[in-house]
């Protein structure tokens, strides 16, 4: 399976209810991002970001969230993808609606980059 077509799948699984595997989001990135090449990493990233800002369960969205900051780190560098640079508003004012747990975690991703 692709990685975009087991992302959408774990998408969909994740805001099924109920969720009856709660690590299936760390199987997922133990699984693809584990095996991928940082620039297989760095290229997913942008594809991602395409599923957060469609996101709309705050839960959805942190998992997501946190696929991104583990394909930045499988990427090994601080080359801020495209998508990010273009979304990087959006996707704050997505998160300041949020809770403090998924405003951590977006500085978490933009402390990885240097990208305030």
């Amino acid at each position: 399976m692709i990685y975009r077509d087991a992302l959408i799948k774990a998408i969909d699984y994740w805001n099924s209810d109920p969720i009856e595997d709660e690590w299936f989001f760390e199987s997922f990135r133990d699984d693809f991002i584990g095996k991928m090449s940082p620039s297989e990493a760095f290229s997913a990233i942008n594809e991602t970001i395409g599923f957060l800002l469609k996101e709309e369960d705050e839960s959805t969205a942190c998992e997501i969230l946190q696929t991104i900051i583990n394909l930045a780190e499988k990427s090994q560098t601080t080359e801020v993808p495209s998508a990010l640079i273009e979304n990087k508003n959006l996707i704050k004012s997505q998160f300041d609606a949020r809770g403090d747990y998924s405003k951590s975690k977006l500085g978490e991703l933009f402390r990885y980059y240097r990208f305030f």
